[in-house]
């Protein structure tokens, strides 16, 4: 097995002039859910994403979550003025804010339906982890998604988010979401609601409310 490339883990959805937006993937690794997210984002300026370690052949996915932070703040020049994501990816969005602080710059960050301490996964959740990465056209990718879904879940469940980061910040919870540190560690978290299940966050019903809950976020 090799280490993927910084290069390749790196995707351009969107170019042009203006704030760039860095989207941090889930658990399982892949970028599809954001594309709807994505081209809202565009308006703003250029969208990048960054896809996990692992599902393409020959790569080694990564199991510790800290890991992945140092990989992914080595990939960009400049700290983009948004960092967003789902689930684990908020989390990511999250410890690369406060990376991203020690040199001096202080990005918006969302995160969807992210906590900040582990959770406990049944076989169920992993399976829905899975289907939900997007990626995953033949068999030998499913079982390469598989690898890096067991690999994320393991990093997830021995992560405990500790660092403070003292900017702007947006949490979209969905009801069942319990968790209750982000306060302590976001001097200036905003909540707002998204009335669906984990899973749901960007099917055409509910994508829209959170896209209007992001824009006015970042417009005030």
């Amino acid at each position: 097995m090799t280490t993927a490339r910084g290069a390749d883990l790196l995707v351009e959805l969107a170019a042009g002039d203006g704030a760039p937006t860095l989207l941090l993937h889930a658990a399982g690794g892949g970028i599809g859910p954001y594309l709807g997210i994505a081209a809202e984002l565009a308006a703003r300026g250029p969208v990048r994403a960054v896809r996990a370690a692992g599902l393409l052949p020959g790569e080694e996915p990564d199991d510790d979550l800290t890991a992945m932070v140092d990989r992914y703040a080595a990939l960009v020049d400049e700290p983009p003025a948004l960092l967003f994501g789902w689930s684990m990816g908020g989390v990511l969005a999250w410890e690369l804010a406060a990376r991203f602080a020690g040199r001096g710059a202080r990005p918006a960050v969302v995160m969807v339906d992210s906590t900040a301490d582990p959770e406990p996964v049944d076989d169920r959740l992993r399976e829905r982890v899975v289907a939900s990465a997007g990626f995953a056209p033949t068999a030998a990718d499913r079982d390469r998604v598989a690898a890096v879904t067991d690999a994320h879940l393991r990093a997830v469940d021995r992560h405990r988010v500790r660092a403070r980061y003292d900017g702007p910040a947006l949490l979209v919870r969905c009801p069942d979401n319990t968790d209750t540190r982000w306060p302590e560690l976001a001097p200036r978290l905003r909540t707002r609601r998204l009335d669906c299940g984990h899973f749901d966050v960007f099917a055409p019903d509910h994508l829209p409310t959170l896209v209007a809950h992001t824009k006015e976020f970042l417009d005030d």
